[in-house]
């Protein structure tokens, strides 16, 4: 169209204007008898009149003048593209159908991965919102070199941690802070339960952190005077409606009167960046919030209860720092060799932080992120290859308008850019769409985290990086499923192109043949992710039939913390014994106990001293895991004792100490199988005590878990404020819940029951991460099905209706009906078969790199490939039968006459 001197939209509308003037004058010579190679001729012939009809088109349609053809600069080139938008938008207009589908389509494949990196941004990326991030790394005590146990971090004592403030050389300041601990607080008439965090008075300076109202408490406010509290901004939202008022408000956390004196910023829940407390007070509170549980921390230089967070100088780098650290640990080793000898002290990336103290959390985040971006990029390139077929369907109908557009002097790098505009456009409206679905499918599924913690979560933070994700993923998009059919719908004889109305038989499947490659690749992806799913389902299922160490089938457990409620210690005494006696006589009740530790949520702790055991160095202790329990705690929890017996009234107060070990601390410093009788010293007890029992191994952290050594030791002579209250039910602990929460109520007025769950609820509770990622992987192995059965069939469809004359002539000679549709159910599970072939290798690989997240499922389960093939077939011989009827039901009349 050069000759013409045109505008680019101008050209196209003349383009489209020939293009279907030449196919309904080809179509009127052949219909009147002319043969083929002859109608061409006389066909095209017509285009040898261009002058002419430029000099008309003039007359008609005064066109905009564009620059010379061989021109490129910038202004053309722009106005280029913005023609071929326009055009394609035009030429979407006029096929609402597809360009819906082919939006939608696109818009669930970016949807699934807007979710997923915003995700990723989250947790992984972006996960501590604090100015200079990078600036701030975690201190924390690590063993020495020669007791080193991988990558095991320590706390440290509040003293260590002041003396670091002050005789380090690498910060700028330096922070301490613990993780959450929970409190009663009374804002009304009823107590609520609360998290608080502990945290010097250079916290929030550290971080760099702005109040969203009032201010933060300082150093001068942190100590046992500094009555103060600084609230988590979504329990600012979630209690007092983001009123100012909240700042000033009194409140009473544990009994003591304490002052709101700000808000924390939007979005920020601390170093422990995934839960994190309703309120932070200063770390000098410590002593009087939680007496039995931090009592003489801020004066025991041996109690370690604190993190650090530093904030480097300028120009200082992470090595330095673990240089000086280093240094300062063989000064306070020196110093107070009988709390510090042998540890040494460790500068990490904030990060390592972020996920708390078990060092194979990051990791499994990451690997976790990582397998996720993995699955919903598996869904966007079925989507792009659904896409892709419907655009390769696209450029054969459309072969005559690129027969003519190059006919009359269209180069091939001019369409291929017109028609890429248009994928990309597809793209970017998909991309449009699917950031939409995004956030509202992850805003939808973050409603569901439970209501009682819902302040303490982190929630999913939009921000300019996942704006620039879609926007960058829609581009990639719309090149990826464009480049392909755009190369070949230009890749076309002219002459040929114009005459194969004519000639559909026989070149319907050398069409197909990419579209084919591309279904078979949507099936082999689809493979992958359902039986990664399946996996999951399996993995899932096996987890509640673990054994972890205690009976789940009849056990109920209740938190409280008399303590909180200002109970002294003989009057929580007295509530323990009386709830226990109350429980006793209740019906549907077998029996009740008290236990420190909450299921599945226990924590170690370093210091025990084992009889026997040769000491490297004044600070080599045991690390294991400390369990107050009452009398008849063993039989209720259903913890078989191995050896020795349980403890019983007569462990009292006043009793010599005794402990029951388990299985794995026995064989670990007794192997001989003479524990009972040795002794062992607990941290911060000043006499032995005497090893009765031997409890069978079980899981203390987390369902599945590593054997870790424990000790029990009985509740007359370890007072604790606060207990765990566990009850065994006739039948369904359901049941009995609401009336022993009761009966604990009428025990205890003012002490707040609360965390209510039944065994299966605990493990649940446990496996919530594990259940989260299997709801998301069988959300888009689903999604994935759907796409490829979509595709299934659209190619189907499509392949039934090019061959139509083919089915009419089939019919006309006999063909039964039932053979046609077998034909095309074979012709569509053969591409279904390969697909499952190509899948299989990698969905045997991918399962093994998951092995290590599954429970009691292996990563090449058959079971599991065996489900996602079968689910497979299924939609697929769905997919594929439906065209199949369609064709079998056509009158091979019709048929012959549209051919």
């Amino acid at each position: 169209m050069a000759p013409l001197k045109m505008s680019a939209a101008a050209a196209a509308d003349v383009v489209e204007e020939l293009a279907q003037h030449l196919e309904d004058r080809y179509r009127e010579l052949v219909s009147g008898g002319m043969d083929e190679e002859r109608a061409y001729r006389e066909a095209a012939g017509e285009l040898e009149e261009l002058p002419a009809l430029g000099a008309a088109l003039e007359r008609r349609h005064p066109m905009e003048r564009v620059e010379a053809a061989g021109e490129t600069n910038a202004g053309t080139w722009v106005e280029g593209v913005w023609s071929d938008a326009r055009f394609a938008g035009r030429t979407l207009r006029k096929n609402p159908v597809f360009a819906m589908f082919a939006v939608l389509t696109i818009g669930l494949g970016i949807g699934a991965n807007t979710a997923v990196f915003t995700l990723v941004d989250t947790l992984v990326l972006n996960p501590l919102p604090v100015a200079g991030a990078r600036d701030l790394v975690s201190v924390a005590g690590a063993r020495g070199k020669s007791e080193a146990k991988g990558d095991e971090t320590l706390p440290l004592s509040y003293l260590n941690l002041r003396d670091l403030g002050r005789g380090n050389a690498v910060f700028a300041s330096l922070a301490g802070y613990t993780g959450p601990r929970v409190v009663t607080v009374e804002m009304g008439e009823k107590p609520e339960r609360m998290f608080a965090e502990l945290a010097t008075g250079s916290y929030f300076s550290t971080l760099g952190v702005r109040p969203a109202a009032g201010r933060f408490y300082g150093a001068a406010e942190d100590n046992d005077a500094g009555a103060v509290a600084v609230m988590n901004y979504a329990t600012w939202q979630e209690r007092f409606g983001g009123s100012r008022e909240a700042v000033g408000r009194r409140l009473r956390i544990n009994g003591v009167e304490m002052t709101v004196i700000g808000v924390a910023p939007r979005g920020f829940l601390g170093i422990n960046g995934v839960f994190g407390p309703d309120i932070w007070v200063p770390a000098g509170m410590a002593e009087r919030l939680l007496p039995n549980e931090m009592g003489d921390v801020l004066r025991d230089r041996g109690k370690a209860e604190f993190l650090g967070v530093g904030r480097l100088k300028a120009g200082v780098r992470r090595a330095q720092a673990q240089a000086n650290l280093e240094a300062l640990a063989g000064a306070l080793a020196r110093q107070y060799p009988e709390v510090n000898q042998g540890r040494t002290l460790t500068a990490r990336p904030i990060r390592e932080a972020v996920f708390g103290s078990a060092q194979a959390q990051p990791s499994l985040i990451t690997f976790a992120a990582a397998v996720l971006l993995a699955v919903t990029g598996m869904v966007l390139l079925i989507a792009c290859s659904n896409v892709a077929n419907l655009m390769l369907a696209r450029a054969a109908a459309r072969g005559h308008e690129m027969a003519v557009r190059m006919a009359i002097g269209a180069s091939r790098r001019r369409l291929v850019r017109q028609l890429l505009t248009e994928s990309v456009l597809i793209g970017l409206a998909g991309g449009a769409a699917g950031f939409g679905m995004g956030i509202g499918g992850l805003e939808l599924m973050w409603r569901f985290r439970p209501a009682e913690v819902a302040a303490n979560l982190i929630m999913p933070k939009l921000d300019g990086a996942v704006l620039l994700f879609t926007l960058a993923v829609a581009l990639a998009t719309g090149l990826v499923f464009g480049t392909m059919p755009a190369l070949r719908a230009t890749r076309v004889d002219v002459g040929e192109s114009l005459k194969e109305e004519t000639r559909t038989m026989g070149r319907g499947r050398s069409r197909n043949r990419a579209a084919n490659a591309l279904l078979a690749g949507q099936v082999a992806f689809s493979f992958v992710l359902l039986a990664v799913a399946g996996l999951f389902l399996r993995s899932i299922g096996r987890a509640y039939e673990i054994d972890p160490g205690f009976q789940t089938a009849h056990l109920a457990v209740f938190l409280t913390n008399p303590g909180q409620a200002g109970y002294s210690e003989a009057r929580t005494k007295g509530f323990y014994k009386e709830v226990r006696e109350r429980l006793a006589a209740a019906p549907g009740v077998v029996s009740a106990s008290w236990a420190s530790n909450v299921p599945l949520w226990a924590r170690a702790v370093s210091g025990l001293e084992v009889e026997g055991r040769v000491k490297r160095s004044a600070s080599d202790t045991v690390t294991a895991v400390e369990n107050t329990v009452d009398v008849g705690y063993f039989e209720t929890a259903g913890v078989a004792l191995e050896q020795g017996r349980e403890f019983t009234e007569g462990d009292g107060e006043k009793a010599a100490p005794v402990a029951i070990v388990n299985e794995k601390m026995a064989r670990d410093y007794w192997p001989g199988g003479d524990a009972v009788g040795r002794r062992i010293r607990l941290p911060g007890e000043t006499g032995d005590r005497e090893i009765v029992g031997i409890a069978r191994t079980a899981n203390y952290t987390a369902l599945a878990e590593p054997p870790q050594p424990c000790v029990y030791v009985p509740l007359a002579q370890k007072y604790w404020d606060a207990m765990v209250l566990y009850v065994r039910s006739e039948g369904d602990p359901a049941r009995v819940m609401t009336a022993v929460a009761r009966q604990v109520r009428e025990a205890g007025p003012g002490v707040l029951v609360h965390g209510e769950r039944t065994g299966r609820m605990v493990v649940g509770d446990g496996l919530f991460q594990a259940r989260m990622g299997v709801g998301l992987l069988s959300t888009f192995g689903l999604l994935a099905l759907g796409l490829a059965s979509i595709g299934l069939y659209g190619i189907m469809a499509f392949t039934v209706n090019q061959r139509r004359r083919e089915m009419g002539v089939r019919m006309a000679l006999g063909a039964a009906r039932g053979d046609l549709v077998g034909m095309i159910l074979w012709q569509g599970m053969r591409v279904v078969s390969v697909g499952l072939v190509l899948g299989l290798p990698a969905a045997l690989g991918v399962g093994k790199l998951l092995e290590r997240a599954l429970y009691g499922v292996g990563g090449q389960d058959p079971a599991s490939l065996a489900g996602a093939a079968a689910v497979l077939v299924l939609v697929a011989c769905g997919a594929c039968w439906l065209p199949a009827r369609r064709a079998s039901r056509m009158d091979p009349l019709a048929a012959l006459r549209e051919g």
